[in-house]
């Protein structure tokens, strides 16, 4: 007989990556909900709020453990629910007398799951079939793996792998057996690729595959107004070292282009503390078009002289676009055709020959924050001492 000399003392509790994704429902399918409170008080003639919209899955993993969840709501039946003596699971929110979590599928992996994002097939085209949205898992070191919800084994199976890894593929690697940080995984908003940052300068391009494109037998198994979920169809590799990028940092997919719109920051030149003296302003945001029927990615527009210390995009959603740069001591804003900045703190300092910053009321440092979106043009940072904070972006036109 053989045994496992492996052996998991301590499963992990910490959340590492969390997305959201219609898994195992459709925007069109009825999201599961608990029915509103039922009173023969004459408040209940109150007229009613407005039906509250699909609401995705939650999907999170903590080292090797891959979880599903199912949100359920429950609406409020009168005016008088939020003042029931009865218990209410989860907390309160407009519109709603209770909200938890149901989980629907635990799975443990064979590798820590480095990276994580969901690739949506896109709505709105016309089209009748059920969408559905798959997920993505990259793993050490170049491993990825597409998963989707299968309704006739109630859980997720395998759509497609994908591995640069083995002799092949030695090259990408120039020699190096470590690297600094995992492959990092994100998805075009519209569900038309992904790209897999692999061996600190490799990116990898996942083509989605069009509606109605999918693997031989689809159509059959799903029939006539079945699900369909969002598959990757083939892959290439963009080599960053042929654009002249040494030291990404972060990338995003923007909003409001006919193409997938990239937008990496990079530095050109590393610098310090002790260095910022002589050398500060060495990042610069680069976005590349790219077409993945051509493999190709031109640069259609970059910004230089960002600070040394900026880490992190956030994509601003349509109808502004452009993107966000989140560094520790100023916000900067980028498009293709406006620029802006916002000094957080006094460490904060304008580009040589520039006009000076506008200042926030307050001081605070973002190194290590986190952001959202809250709605179009206000956004929701974490810091790092637990404060959050809204960021307004102020527009007029485009």
């Amino acid at each position: 007989m053989s045994f496992a000399a492996y052996k998991m003392m301590q499963w992990p509790t910490g959340i590492e990556n969390c997305a959201s994704g219609f898994i195992t429902h459709s925007r069109a399918d009825f999201v599961p909900r608990i029915p509103p409170t039922q009173t023969d008080d004459l408040d209940s003639d109150w007229p009613h709020r407005g039906d509250i919209g699909p609401v995705p899955n939650l999907v999170v993993t903590a080292a090797n453990v891959l979880e599903l969840y199912v949100v359920r709501l429950q609406e409020e039946g009168n005016r008088d629910s939020r003042s029931s003596t009865e218990p209410k699971r989860g907390g309160l929110m407009d519109g709603l007398s209770g909200a938890s979590l149901e989980l629907v599928s635990h799975y443990r992996l064979h590798g820590n799951v480095e990276s994580m994002a969901v690739l949506s097939l896109g709505f709105g085209d016309g089209s009748r079939r059920k969408r559905r949205d798959s997920i993505i898992l990259a793993f050490q070191d170049a491993k990825i793996s597409v998963l989707e919800f299968d309704d006739s084994i109630h859980g997720l199976r395998t759509s497609s792998m994908h591995c640069f890894e083995g002799p092949e593929w030695l090259h990408l690697k120039r020699g190096r057996e470590s690297f600094a940080r995992g492959p990092l995984v994100k998805v075009d908003p519209q569900g038309r690729c992904g790209v897999v940052l692999v061996y600190d300068l490799q990116m990898i391009i996942l083509k989605a595959a069009q509606d109605g494109s999918g693997l031989v037998g689809d159509d059959d198994a799903f029939g006539a107004g079945g699900a369909v979920s969002a598959r990757i169809e083939s892959s290439y590799i963009i080599n960053l070292r042929d654009l002249d990028m040494k030291h990404v940092k972060d990338f995003i997919f923007v909003h409001g282009y006919i193409e997938p719109v990239m937008v990496i920051l990079h530095e050109r030149e590393l610098t310090w503390a002790g260095r910022v003296s002589w050398k500060q302003n060495t990042c610069m945001v680069s976005a590349l078009s790219i077409s993945t029927t051509m493999k190709q990615h031109p640069l259609i527009w970059s910004a230089i002289n960002l600070p040394h210390d900026a880490y992190k995009l956030l994509a601003v959603p349509s109808p502004i676009g452009g993107v966000l740069v989140i560094g520790t001591n100023s916000i900067h804003y980028h498009s293709q055709s406006a620029s802006c900045a916002l000094a957080l703190n006094n460490y904060a300092v304008a580009v040589d020959g520039s006009q000076e910053m506008p200042r926030s009321s307050f001081s605070v440092e973002l190194d290590a924050a986190n952001a959202t979106w809250l709605l179009t043009d206000v956004a929701l940072l974490s810091t790092k001492t637990g404060e959050l904070l809204l960021l307004t972006l102020v527009y007029d036109g485009r």
